[in-house]
């Protein structure tokens, strides 16, 4: 990367996932350097059919020209790039337009990244079912801690060293080392350390809830607002803290339970289903053997 060299104000590299990993704390820590451009709207959602690719190109392009022209990192962060099957050929549309991006994919302990998507679901109204019913009855919430499954969708169209792999351990426990090997990869200053390094951004378990009709307005915000205003902090600023938000006492029973709920029973069984995927995963960031996400 060198200067704005992407295709026609295009960005040259993306964070596709994966969702309750930390891509928002990263986000931050990203924009926050002098080299990097990331576009305003976090989950610009662009490559997903059922999401944002039907506003087309010139939608997208519009989404960097605010990009100053000596920018060499110019990126956006969508989640949604890696919840395959739900949203299938994302990787492919993405190598049809970007050929030459580089992708960040952030991984978390599958369990734990489960158990925090379930929370947000919670949280946002869309889910109340018990974890274990919600699990077995949604393949989501499994298929996104697929990692190896996910990378397997960019493989046929990016090499293997256009994708930089990073755990959540990391950037939460050694952050400061990580931040120096996303900057390396960006081939940005990797000397300089982001004013907000301290910070971590949106953690679920320390997210206020919303009544349903809520959540409904920042969804909706989030794809008509102008690219200026990230939709999740243009509603939480705009809407007054007295509207639309419960009492810690009234938020949904599940939201309050959720970091409880995975039983010895459902871990067990998720283990089951995400070792082949655990030792897949091995074998494209070897110099991790992931014994800490107890799946072995």
């Amino acid at each position: 990367m060198s200067g704005r060299t992407n295709d026609a104000g295009l960005p040259n590299f993306l964070v596709i996932g994966a969702m309750k990993a930390g891509t928002t704390s990263l986000f931050h820590y990203l924009q926050a350097h002098p080299q990097v451009y990331l576009s305003p709207l976090k989950e610009v959602d662009f490559f997903a059919v059922g999401a944002n690719w039907w506003r087309g190109v010139e939608w997208y392009r519009k989404q960097f020209q605010k990009a100053p022209a000596n920018a060499i990192a110019v990126g956006e962060a969508s989640t949604i790039y890696t919840r395959y099957p739900e949203h299938p050929g994302v990787a492919e549309r993405i190598a049809s337009l970007l050929p030459e991006a580089r992708l960040i994919y952030v991984l978390r302990d599958p369990i734990e990244r489960i158990r925090s998507h379930y929370q947000h679901r919670v949280l946002i109204g869309a889910e109340r079912s018990p974890i274990e019913v919600a699990v077995r009855e949604n393949p989501s919430y499994v298929d996104c801690s697929r990692y190896a499954l996910q990378l397997q969708q960019y493989l046929p169209y990016f090499s293997r060293n256009q994708i930089l792999l990073v755990t959540s351990e990391d950037l939460r426990g050694d952050r400061a080392n990580t931040m120096v090997t996303i900057f390396g990869f960006l081939d940005v200053r990797s000397d300089f350390v982001p004013h907000v390094l301290d910070q971590e951004f949106y953690r679920t378990e320390q997210r206020e809830a919303y009544p349903s009709y809520v959540w409904a307005i920042r969804r909706l915000a989030k794809h008509h607002i102008p690219a200026s205003k990230r939709a999740k902090e243009f509603v939480d600023a705009v809407l007054p803290r007295t509207i639309g938000r419960l009492k810690t006492s009234e938020r949904p029973r599940g939201a309050e339970r959720a970091s409880e709920m995975v039983t010895d029973e459902l871990r067990s069984e998720l283990v089951d289903r995400l070792r082949d995927d655990v030792r897949s995963l091995r074998t494209y960031l070897p110099d991790n053997d992931f014994t800490g996400w107890g799946i072995a």
